[in-house]
């Protein structure tokens, strides 16, 4: 199925949801939005849907994407509208950093501390971590990118909060969370909408589980050096029947396992990518630091390949190290 396809399907249900409120919505409000919804079918029947009214340019895409009858582009927007949108998307821009738990955090000998740069206003980078409610429980935390940016991104990213706070009990496994999510996720987005997670589990005595759903691969320093933890699985809302696998690592007090988003090794200057291979290089050379140095100086180093060039992704480091 095409995202056409889907933006297409996505109205006809819009409308039918419509028409079966027509007892509890007023009538020319009702005519209104159902006038919006064919308005848009006829636009993509006839090639013109994503087609500025005003100016014939492209709406932005991540506004489409997170509202598929808009018709009008930001440059076209009237000063009071644009002002509006802009005092929307910072009001917006505050619940979801609210969302975001402490950036440090020390419990029960580990050590977590993060590092959280969204591109514009909003991201599209999701960062969880849920305390154990018992003793007995592990320290549950997750790094994830969700498809995009921008507002669809961002909405997308508080959908899959919201989802993963729902389902991350002690009972359920890592892998059966994610296959779970993975599901929902899929049963409620377009077919280009999807997310990467990585998800961590942290016990007592150094055990840590771990899961991936196509998310860039972690980074282990030890007393063996610093390597990529190898993991497979499957974005998230990409096929609804996916299933995943978890993997243990030991780590010894000292060791720091480093996640990240893609902002981080994909960032690009005219040089190519900051890539894998140089994040390893920074890690091993401030390993020993304090976790919020070891994040200011992985940033640092990034900026310094960058040198000058725009960074063109949100940013996300997690580092979580055992104490005792």
């Amino acid at each position: 199925m095409t995202t056409l396809e889907a933006v297409r399907d996505e109205l006809r249900e819009r409308r039918e949801r419509l028409a079966s409120l027509a007892v509890t919505v007023r009538e020319s409000q009702l005519v209104e939005l159902l006038q919006q919804v064919d308005s848009a079918l006829e636009r993509l029947d006839g090639g013109t849907w994503g087609r500025c009214a005003a100016c014939s340019g492209s709406v932005e895409q991540d506004r489409l994407a997170a509202d598929p009858l808009l018709t009008i582009c930001l440059e076209c927007l009237s000063p009071s509208e644009r002002n509006a949108l802009e005092r929307d998307l910072e009001t917006a821009a505050r619940v979801q950093a609210a969302l975001l738990p402490p950036r440090q955090l020390a419990h029960d000998g580990w050590e977590v501390a993060l590092l959280w740069e969204p591109l514009g206003l909003l991201s599209g980078d999701h960062y969880d971590l849920l305390r154990p409610k018992s003793e007995d429980e592990p320290l549950h935390l997750v790094v994830g990118d969700v498809a995009g940016k921008g507002v669809s991104a961002s909405l997308l990213q508080s959908h899959l909060h919201a989802l993963l706070r729902a389902l991350a009990t002690p009972e359920l496994s890592l892998a059966g969370l994610l296959a779970r999510a993975n599901r929902l996720l899929c049963e409620v987005t377009l077919p280009a909408s999807y997310a990467t997670l990585l998800a961590a589990r942290l016990y007592s005595g150094g055990r840590v589980e771990l899961a991936s759903a196509g998310h860039p691969r972690p980074l282990l320093a030890d007393r063996r050096g610093v390597r990529p933890v190898e993991g497979a699985g499957l974005p998230l809302g990409l096929f609804c029947e996916a299933e995943y696998a978890t993997r243990d690592l030991h780590l010894d007090p000292g060791n720091t396992l480093l996640l990240y988003t893609d902002g981080w090794t994909e960032a690009a200057s005219d040089e190519g990518e900051y890539g894998i291979g140089r994040a390893a290089a920074v890690l091993r050379r401030v390993k020993d630091r304090p976790l919020a140095d070891l994040l200011a100086a992985c940033r640092q180093d990034m900026e310094d390949f960058l040198d000058g060039a725009p960074r063109g992704d949100d940013l996300t480091l997690l580092a979580l190290r055992r104490t005792a």
